[in-house]
Formats: structure tokens, sequence, C-alpha cells
């Protein structure tokens, strides 16, 4: 984790330490996302963007446990303070998947470069999605 991050991560907790509603949904909405994270961490990643079979069936597993991840998430209702950015994080996190489903295509159609630009795209928006939570106080760690 960037420097940046943790200390945002840390003002974020100080922040609203003293307040339950904001302790209560951060609880809840990490337990999701460690949930979801253990049930990603059991796909094998493709190993070659030009490993189609690989690609096809690691993505079509992926991307269902993506999308219900962030539908689960955004089920939980957010305090009203953090709403803006719980919205904010939502909206990143739901369009991450797209350059997945964009490899997909590129993976169907045998178009090596059109999977590792989507691996890569996915993989740059991840990081902000992870940033972000973490500056907010969700944990997605598995364990």
């Amino acid at each position: 984790m960037s420097h940046l991050a943790a200390l945002a991560a840390a003002l974020a907790a100080w922040h609203g330490a003293g307040d339950p509603a904001r302790t209560a949904y951060l609880t809840h909405v990490s337990s999701v996302c460690r949930t979801y994270a253990r049930r990603l961490e059991r796909v094998p990643a493709p190993s070659d963007p030009a490993a189609y079979g690989d690609v096809i069936a690691s993505l079509r597993r992926v991307v269902p446990l993506l999308q219900a991840q962030e539908r689960a998430m955004r089920a939980i209702r957010p305090p009203a303070a953090l709403r803006p950015a719980v919205g904010r994080l939502l909206t990143l996190d739901r369009s991450s998947v797209r350059p997945l489903q964009t490899a997909l295509a590129a993976a169907r159609r045998r178009d090596a470069g059109g999977v590792a630009r989507g691996l890569v795209r996915f993989s740059a928006l991840r990081d902000r999605v992870h940033a972000s939570a973490l500056a907010l106080g969700i944990r997605c760690e598995p364990n």
C-alpha cells in the first residue's frame, strides 16, 4: 500500500472512529468483500493472454463474481456521511469490470492484444478501487 493510501486510511479511520453506524457499515461491507475475495482467489488466473481457453474459463467465472460482489456491497446502505464516497467507489468498482468483459470478448475472437489490453486496464482500475476502499476503511483481504 502506498504511503498516501495508508495516510488516507488512517485519517478516515480517525475521522469516523466514534461513529457506530460508520463502524458497523465498514465491518459489514468488509465482510462481504472478504467473502468474495476468497471466492475470487480460487479462480486460476490465465498465464498467457494467448491461452484463449484459459482466459475464457477464468473470466467466465470472475466477471459474474465481481458483479455479484458489487451488487452485494451496493445493497448495504451506508451512513449519510459516507454515501458520496461509497457511491464513487461503487461506480468505479462497476466500471472496473468492463475491461474484463472486453478481454473476454477478445479471447473469444482470439485477439491476444485485446485480451492483454483488457487485463491491463482492469488491473489499473482494480488498483484504484482497492486504494479507494482502503481509504474509506473497507478491508478486503481474504484471510
